[in-house]
């Protein structure tokens, strides 16, 4: 059903787009029907080729595709405000419309793209008392949602792992989404991350986009490139630190995050790494931190709407319960159209400091 109903919602979408630009410039309606067509279509071909092991030759459809299917996001919107507004007799033809909504969408989808390969650095403090008297904060580097695929570079994925190497994390998590498909090419940027360093260890997790790209393969790779994966288990980093990993919902290994928390000392800091920002009330007062991503803040606006719809938490850090909080990254990376309209890329620096 996911696989008809997606397709046919956007290619009614499409038909929205094709049929306001067709209606300000009706003689030209044969060549806004073939190109929007052809866009719209170039994303299918580039997933048929992948399927068949095409890699190479699918790259270029899936750039078209998936920018595309960005700018076609923000066009959308665009068209469906100026809709209400010429309902409310605001007055203006539509080739004004056209002509309005088609600058628009070059100028965010310009900011888009800068935006999305602009990662900024944020800062978060969390004090506890199990840090006892240490005077050093424990500094972890968390990036998320990294999506290493068909629409990465490896120069941009090197100035991720410099950015991360400078802020000298003693730990460094990577919480799910680090590939994203095209394993076949992504030796170069396994060797780029290998040049994370943190001395007291690199851990990760499954994310619903290893789970398609092929769990198995996606999560070697994770290994390959020097981190620690967390499949429904904890690891005691130091005294004071246990980092706990679960299961994405969607592996076909069962997330079971009541034995990932069931460790022999409650004592330590517990880090828990989900992919997802889901608060299981069952692991109340089981661990202190969790740290996920999962919904970019919806990468484009408008969509962060629809991701509140399914997650109550918010980008940024919560609290979920008494001395349990939540830190919800916006994402490192971005998944399909490298875009990134009001939902800025990030990498995290937590610090773990006594109270």
């Amino acid at each position: 059903m996911f696989f008809v109903l997606v397709p046919l919602i956007l290619g009614l979408l499409q038909y929205y787009l094709f049929r306001t630009a067709a209606t300000a410039y009706p003689n030209l309606s044969v060549f806004f029907l073939t190109t929007i067509s052809l866009l719209f279509l170039s994303l299918f071909a580039a997933i048929f080729l992948e399927k068949r092991g095409k890699l190479a030759l699918s790259l270029p459809f899936s750039w078209l595709g998936y920018t595309w299917l960005g700018v076609a996001g923000i066009s959308v919107t665009l068209v469906a405000v100026t809709d209400l507004l010429q309902l409310l007799g605001l007055g203006f033809t539509d080739r004004s419309q056209f002509l309005g909504v088609s600058l628009l969408s070059i100028l965010l989808s310009g900011w888009a793209a800068f935006e999305a390969r602009r990662v900024r650095v944020k800062q978060v403090t969390i004090r506890s008392h199990k840090m006892g008297g240490r005077r050093k904060p424990i500094r972890i580097a968390q990036i998320s949602d990294m999506h290493l695929g068909d629409s990465s570079t490896v120069g941009h994925t090197q100035k991720i792992v410099h950015t991360v190497n400078l802020h000298e994390p003693d730990v460094i998590v990577s919480t799910g989404d680090l590939f994203d498909g095209y394993l076949e090419l992504m030796a170069p940027f396994v060797d780029s991350l290998r040049e994370l360093k943190a001395p007291l260890g690199k851990f990760a997790i499954s994310g619903n986009h290893e789970v398609y790209a092929g769990l198995e393969k996606a999560m070697s790779l994770t290994e390959l490139a020097g981190f620690t994966v967390l499949s429904n288990r904890s690891h005691p980093v130091n005294e004071l630190l246990t980092v706990v990993g679960v299961e994405d919902p969607a592996s076909p290994i069962a997330p079971d995050e009541a034995a990932a928390l069931d460790t022999i000392s409650q004592v330590p800091f517990h880090l828990l790494l989900k992919h997802r920002p889901a608060f299981d009330p069952n692991s109340e007062g089981k661990f202190d931190l969790q740290l996920s991503g999962h919904t970019h803040g919806g990468q484009v606006a408008p969509f962060h709407l629809l991701t509140k719809l399914v997650y109550r938490a918010k980008p940024g850090l919560s609290e979920l319960a008494p001395k349990q909080f939540l830190y919800l990254s916006r994402g490192t990376g971005s998944w399909g159209p490298q875009l990134r309209l009001l939902a800025p890329p990030e990498i995290t620096i937590i610090e773990l400091r006594p109270e």
